[in-house]
């Protein structure tokens, strides 16, 4: 390996360690379609949001999760629910493009990133 390619790998490393923890989480999480960013799980979907909305309600279903409400279009969509602590679950999807969509999990208030995890792993497992 060269000098200089040690020198940019050192000064990458560097500057990464000076950026605040959640941003360089969602920064290494974007490569893969996925970032906890405040409180929100976001990913793309190869779906549109009808699919998508229709999977999350299905999705929370098998979670137990009491449904509130689901709606959607040809442009966006949401779900809401309630788990048995009362924690609220808010979906939202929204049109990328004819064969995507962006969808976005939370929560709570302040967030819950491994139960939203969980839940994107379940919406997946239904498209």
């Amino acid at each position: 390996m060269r000098t200089l390619d040690k020198i940019q790998i050192t000064l990458s490393l560097v500057a990464l360690s000076l950026t605040p923890g959640c941003l360089v989480v969602a920064l290494a999480a974007g490569v893969a379609g996925v970032a906890y960013v405040n409180g929100d799980l976001e990913a793309q979907v190869d779906a549109s949001p009808q699919k998508v909305v229709q999977a999350s309600v299905d999705a929370l279903k098998e979670m137990d999760v009491r449904i509130l409400s689901s709606d959607a279009s040809g442009i966006d969509g949401r779900v809401l629910g309630r788990t048995a602590l009362e924690k609220k679950v808010d979906v939202t999807v929204k049109r990328e493009s004819d064969k995507s969509s962006k969808l976005s999990i939370r929560v709570d208030t302040f967030g819950d990133e491994t139960l939203s995890r969980q839940i994107l792993d379940k919406i997946k497992s239904k498209l």
